[in-house]
Protein backbone atom coordinates (compact mmCIF):
# COMPACT_ATOMS: atom_id res chain seq x y z
CA UNK A 1 0.00 0.00 0.00
CA UNK A 2 2.84 2.39 0.88
CA UNK A 3 4.39 1.76 -2.53
CA UNK A 4 1.13 2.49 -4.34
CA UNK A 5 0.67 5.73 -2.41
CA UNK A 6 4.22 6.76 -3.25
CA UNK A 7 3.81 6.00 -6.92
CA UNK A 8 0.76 8.23 -7.13
CA UNK A 9 3.00 11.21 -6.38
CA UNK A 10 5.75 10.45 -8.88
CA UNK A 11 4.42 12.34 -11.84
CA UNK A 12 5.98 15.65 -11.03
CA UNK A 13 8.73 15.08 -13.57
CA UNK A 14 9.54 18.26 -15.41
CA UNK A 15 9.93 17.55 -19.12
CA UNK A 16 11.86 20.71 -19.77
CA UNK A 17 15.39 20.58 -21.02
CA UNK A 18 16.84 21.10 -17.58
CA UNK A 19 16.44 19.34 -14.27
CA UNK A 20 14.75 15.96 -13.86
CA UNK A 21 13.56 14.51 -10.59
CA UNK A 22 15.29 11.35 -9.38
CA UNK A 23 13.51 8.79 -7.23
CA UNK A 24 15.00 5.94 -5.18
CA UNK A 25 14.85 2.65 -7.05
CA UNK A 26 13.90 0.94 -3.81
CA UNK A 27 11.18 3.23 -2.37
CA UNK A 28 11.10 1.45 0.98
CA UNK A 29 14.87 1.38 1.32
CA UNK A 30 17.67 -0.98 0.38
CA UNK A 31 18.74 -3.15 3.28
CA UNK A 32 22.26 -4.53 3.54
CA UNK A 33 23.47 -2.72 0.43
CA UNK A 34 26.79 -4.39 -0.48
CA UNK A 35 27.92 -1.40 -2.57
CA UNK A 36 29.34 1.56 -0.66
CA UNK A 37 32.07 4.14 -1.21
CA UNK A 38 34.00 6.52 1.00
CA UNK A 39 33.31 9.34 -1.45
CA UNK A 40 30.06 10.85 -2.63
CA UNK A 41 28.48 10.01 -5.96
CA UNK A 42 29.83 12.45 -8.54
CA UNK A 43 29.96 13.16 -12.24
CA UNK A 44 32.17 14.75 -14.84
CA UNK A 45 30.93 16.72 -17.82
CA UNK A 46 31.87 15.16 -21.13
CA UNK A 47 31.57 16.68 -24.59
CA UNK A 48 27.98 17.35 -25.59
CA UNK A 49 27.30 15.96 -29.05
CA UNK A 50 25.28 17.80 -31.68
CA UNK A 51 21.60 16.98 -31.38
CA UNK A 52 21.76 16.11 -27.66
CA UNK A 53 18.27 16.94 -26.41
CA UNK A 54 19.30 17.37 -22.78
CA UNK A 55 22.16 19.70 -23.63
CA UNK A 56 24.32 17.76 -21.19
CA UNK A 57 26.64 14.76 -21.10
CA UNK A 58 27.25 13.80 -17.47
CA UNK A 59 29.21 10.66 -16.61
CA UNK A 60 28.43 9.43 -13.09
CA UNK A 61 30.68 7.34 -10.88
CA UNK A 62 30.56 5.99 -7.31
CA UNK A 63 26.84 5.27 -7.62
CA UNK A 64 25.81 3.23 -4.58
CA UNK A 65 22.19 4.31 -4.20
CA UNK A 66 20.33 3.50 -7.44
CA UNK A 67 17.69 5.90 -8.72
CA UNK A 68 15.42 6.39 -11.69
CA UNK A 69 13.75 9.19 -13.62
CA UNK A 70 10.39 9.13 -15.37
CA UNK A 71 9.47 10.57 -18.75
CA UNK A 72 5.73 10.13 -19.40
CA UNK A 73 4.56 9.66 -22.96
CA UNK A 74 3.18 12.61 -24.84
CA UNK A 75 -0.55 12.45 -24.17
CA UNK A 76 -1.39 13.24 -27.77
CA UNK A 77 1.00 10.57 -29.13
CA UNK A 78 0.68 7.89 -26.42
CA UNK A 79 1.44 4.42 -27.81
CA UNK A 80 0.78 2.72 -24.42
CA UNK A 81 4.26 1.16 -24.29
CA UNK A 82 6.65 1.27 -21.32
CA UNK A 83 10.42 1.20 -21.61
CA UNK A 84 13.29 1.00 -19.11
CA UNK A 85 16.54 2.58 -20.37
CA UNK A 86 19.91 1.36 -19.04
CA UNK A 87 22.82 3.65 -19.99
CA UNK A 88 26.31 2.29 -20.50
CA UNK A 89 29.59 3.07 -18.78
CA UNK A 90 31.58 -0.13 -18.45
CA UNK A 91 29.73 -1.03 -15.22
CA UNK A 92 31.92 1.56 -13.46
CA UNK A 93 30.18 4.70 -14.76
CA UNK A 94 26.71 5.72 -15.93
CA UNK A 95 26.46 7.93 -19.01
CA UNK A 96 23.18 9.32 -17.79
CA UNK A 97 22.40 11.94 -20.45
CA UNK A 98 23.82 10.59 -23.69
CA UNK A 99 22.49 7.06 -23.25
CA UNK A 100 19.60 7.77 -20.91
CA UNK A 101 17.86 11.14 -20.73
CA UNK A 102 18.42 12.01 -24.41
CA UNK A 103 16.87 8.70 -25.43
CA UNK A 104 13.92 9.17 -23.05
CA UNK A 105 13.24 12.70 -24.26
CA UNK A 106 13.14 11.58 -27.90
CA UNK A 107 10.97 8.52 -27.30
CA UNK A 108 8.56 10.11 -24.82
CA UNK A 109 7.77 12.81 -27.37
CA UNK A 110 6.87 9.97 -29.74
CA UNK A 111 4.49 8.41 -27.22
CA UNK A 112 6.67 5.93 -25.29
CA UNK A 113 6.63 6.06 -21.47
CA UNK A 114 10.24 5.87 -20.30
CA UNK A 115 12.22 5.22 -17.15
CA UNK A 116 15.94 6.02 -17.05
CA UNK A 117 17.82 3.76 -14.64
CA UNK A 118 20.90 4.92 -12.74
CA UNK A 119 22.12 1.60 -11.39
CA UNK A 120 24.87 0.87 -8.87
CA UNK A 121 28.38 0.74 -10.31
CA UNK A 122 31.71 -0.88 -9.52
CA UNK A 123 34.78 1.32 -9.10
CA UNK A 124 38.10 0.57 -10.78
CA UNK A 125 41.26 2.09 -9.34
CA UNK A 126 44.28 3.49 -11.18
CA UNK A 127 45.78 -0.01 -11.35
CA UNK A 128 42.70 -1.37 -13.09
CA UNK A 129 41.44 -3.33 -10.10
CA UNK A 130 37.72 -3.29 -9.33
CA UNK A 131 36.63 -2.77 -5.74
CA UNK A 132 34.04 -5.55 -5.85
CA UNK A 133 34.43 -9.05 -7.27
CA UNK A 134 32.88 -9.41 -10.68
CA UNK A 135 30.32 -12.07 -9.80
CA UNK A 136 29.23 -10.22 -6.65
CA UNK A 137 28.79 -6.95 -8.48
CA UNK A 138 26.93 -8.52 -11.40
CA UNK A 139 24.27 -9.84 -9.03
CA UNK A 140 23.81 -6.31 -7.68
CA UNK A 141 23.44 -4.81 -11.15
CA UNK A 142 21.08 -7.63 -12.02
CA UNK A 143 18.97 -6.83 -8.95
CA UNK A 144 18.71 -3.17 -9.98
CA UNK A 145 17.65 -4.05 -13.52
CA UNK A 146 14.97 -6.46 -12.36
CA UNK A 147 13.69 -3.96 -9.81
CA UNK A 148 13.46 -1.27 -12.51
CA UNK A 149 11.37 -3.40 -14.88
CA UNK A 150 9.15 -4.58 -12.03
CA UNK A 151 8.63 -1.02 -10.80
CA UNK A 152 7.94 0.29 -14.29
CA UNK A 153 5.35 -2.41 -14.89
CA UNK A 154 3.61 -1.45 -11.62
CA UNK A 155 3.23 2.11 -12.93
CA UNK A 156 1.24 1.09 -16.00
CA UNK A 157 -2.06 2.39 -14.65
CA UNK A 158 -0.74 5.79 -13.55
CA UNK A 159 1.34 6.33 -16.68
CA UNK A 160 -1.28 4.94 -19.07
CA UNK A 161 0.56 2.10 -20.79
CA UNK A 162 -0.09 -1.60 -21.17
CA UNK A 163 1.56 -3.62 -18.36
CA UNK A 164 2.16 -6.41 -20.89
CA UNK A 165 4.12 -4.05 -23.15
CA UNK A 166 7.14 -3.18 -21.00
CA UNK A 167 10.57 -3.51 -22.55
CA UNK A 168 14.15 -2.63 -21.77
CA UNK A 169 16.88 -1.08 -23.88
CA UNK A 170 20.53 -0.92 -22.90
CA UNK A 171 23.65 0.68 -24.31
CA UNK A 172 27.09 -0.93 -24.16
CA UNK A 173 27.35 -2.23 -20.56
CA UNK A 174 23.67 -1.36 -20.14
CA UNK A 175 23.05 -3.62 -23.11
CA UNK A 176 24.95 -6.37 -21.33
CA UNK A 177 22.68 -5.85 -18.33
CA UNK A 178 19.58 -5.94 -20.54
CA UNK A 179 20.81 -9.11 -22.21
CA UNK A 180 21.53 -10.66 -18.82
CA UNK A 181 18.01 -10.35 -17.40
CA UNK A 182 16.34 -11.03 -20.75
CA UNK A 183 18.33 -14.17 -21.54
CA UNK A 184 20.34 -15.63 -18.67
CA UNK A 185 17.78 -15.23 -15.94
CA UNK A 186 14.88 -16.82 -17.84
CA UNK A 187 16.22 -20.36 -17.56
CA UNK A 188 14.35 -22.37 -14.96
CA UNK A 189 11.47 -19.93 -14.43
CA UNK A 190 8.96 -22.25 -16.10
CA UNK A 191 5.92 -20.98 -17.97
CA UNK A 192 5.17 -18.13 -15.56
CA UNK A 193 6.88 -14.98 -16.81
CA UNK A 194 8.07 -12.90 -13.85
CA UNK A 195 7.27 -9.18 -13.69
CA UNK A 196 10.96 -8.32 -14.08
CA UNK A 197 11.36 -10.03 -17.45
CA UNK A 198 11.14 -7.54 -20.35
CA UNK A 199 8.51 -8.16 -23.02
CA UNK A 200 11.02 -6.99 -25.65
CA UNK A 201 14.65 -5.90 -25.56
CA UNK A 202 16.93 -3.45 -27.32
CA UNK A 203 20.68 -4.16 -27.33
CA UNK A 204 22.60 -1.16 -28.64
CA UNK A 205 26.35 -1.66 -29.19
CA UNK A 206 26.08 -4.04 -26.27
CA UNK A 207 29.25 -5.29 -24.67
CA UNK A 208 30.47 -8.86 -24.01
CA UNK A 209 29.98 -10.62 -27.34
CA UNK A 210 26.51 -11.89 -26.41
CA UNK A 211 27.75 -14.55 -24.01
CA UNK A 212 24.33 -15.17 -22.53
CA UNK A 213 22.64 -15.32 -25.90
CA UNK A 214 25.15 -17.88 -27.14
CA UNK A 215 24.58 -20.09 -24.11
CA UNK A 216 20.81 -20.05 -24.52
CA UNK A 217 19.65 -23.49 -25.69
CA UNK A 218 16.23 -22.58 -27.00
CA UNK A 219 16.23 -19.16 -28.63
CA UNK A 220 12.53 -19.43 -29.39
CA UNK A 221 11.82 -18.82 -25.68
CA UNK A 222 13.16 -15.28 -25.92
CA UNK A 223 11.14 -12.10 -26.41
CA UNK A 224 11.72 -10.02 -29.57
CA UNK A 225 15.20 -8.47 -29.66
CA UNK A 226 16.43 -5.39 -31.52
CA UNK A 227 20.18 -4.99 -32.04
CA UNK A 228 22.13 -2.07 -33.48
CA UNK A 229 25.88 -1.77 -33.97
CA UNK A 230 28.35 0.03 -36.23
CA UNK A 231 30.71 -2.06 -38.33
CA UNK A 232 33.65 0.07 -37.12
CA UNK A 233 32.93 -0.54 -33.43
CA UNK A 234 36.35 -1.62 -32.16
CA UNK A 235 35.03 -2.81 -28.79
CA UNK A 236 32.59 -5.45 -29.93
CA UNK A 237 32.77 -8.91 -31.40
CA UNK A 238 29.30 -8.86 -32.94
CA UNK A 239 30.64 -8.58 -36.45
CA UNK A 240 32.75 -11.70 -35.91
CA UNK A 241 29.62 -13.73 -35.20
CA UNK A 242 27.29 -12.82 -38.03
CA UNK A 243 26.37 -16.45 -38.63
CA UNK A 244 25.15 -16.72 -35.06
CA UNK A 245 23.25 -13.43 -35.11
CA UNK A 246 21.63 -14.35 -38.40
CA UNK A 247 20.36 -17.49 -36.71
CA UNK A 248 19.20 -15.42 -33.75
CA UNK A 249 17.03 -13.06 -35.75
CA UNK A 250 15.56 -16.00 -37.66
CA UNK A 251 14.78 -18.03 -34.52
CA UNK A 252 13.54 -15.24 -32.26
CA UNK A 253 10.27 -13.97 -33.66
CA UNK A 254 10.12 -10.31 -34.71
CA UNK A 255 13.80 -9.69 -34.00
CA UNK A 256 16.06 -7.36 -35.99
CA UNK A 257 19.79 -6.71 -36.39
CA UNK A 258 20.99 -3.38 -37.80
CA UNK A 259 24.63 -2.95 -38.81
CA UNK A 260 25.59 0.60 -39.78
CA UNK A 261 28.52 1.51 -42.00
CA UNK A 262 30.02 3.89 -39.41
CA UNK A 263 29.42 5.19 -35.93
CA UNK A 264 32.06 3.54 -33.77
CA UNK A 265 31.19 2.77 -30.17
CA UNK A 266 28.80 4.98 -28.24
CA UNK A 267 27.00 6.76 -31.07
CA UNK A 268 23.87 7.48 -28.99
CA UNK A 269 21.36 9.58 -30.94
CA UNK A 270 23.77 12.33 -31.97
CA UNK A 271 24.01 13.28 -35.61
CA UNK A 272 27.80 13.64 -35.78
CA UNK A 273 28.61 9.94 -36.35
CA UNK A 274 27.01 9.57 -39.77
CA UNK A 275 23.68 10.09 -41.46
CA UNK A 276 22.72 6.43 -41.57
CA UNK A 277 23.56 5.50 -37.98
CA UNK A 278 21.56 8.50 -36.71
CA UNK A 279 18.41 6.75 -37.94
CA UNK A 280 18.75 3.75 -35.61
CA UNK A 281 16.36 5.24 -33.06
CA UNK A 282 13.69 5.71 -35.73
CA UNK A 283 14.09 2.04 -36.60
CA UNK A 284 13.90 1.05 -32.94
CA UNK A 285 10.78 3.13 -32.42
CA UNK A 286 9.04 1.66 -35.46
CA UNK A 287 10.12 -1.84 -34.40
CA UNK A 288 8.52 -1.30 -30.99
CA UNK A 289 5.25 -0.48 -32.72
CA UNK A 290 5.55 -3.69 -34.77
CA UNK A 291 6.08 -5.91 -31.74
CA UNK A 292 3.48 -4.05 -29.67
CA UNK A 293 0.50 -3.63 -32.02
CA UNK A 294 -1.77 -0.72 -31.20
CA UNK A 295 -5.38 -1.48 -30.40
CA UNK A 296 -8.01 0.69 -32.09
Amino acid sequence: MKLLVLLSFLFVVSISYGQYDEFPLYPEGLENNPISYDVEESYVDSVVAPGALSGKNRVYSYVSNPTYMLFPASEAENKHIGLVIAPGGGLRNVWLDKEGIDIALWLSQKGISCMVLKYRVNHRDEKGKFKYKSDDYKEVADQDAKQAVTLMRSMAGNMDFDPDKVGMIGFSAGGWLTERITVKKVDGIGNMKPDWMPDFAGLIYFKNEAKYLKNKKNLKDLPPIFMAVARDDYRLGVLNDLDYFTKLILDVEKSELHIYNSGGHGFGISNDKGISVATWIDSFYNWMLDVNPQTP
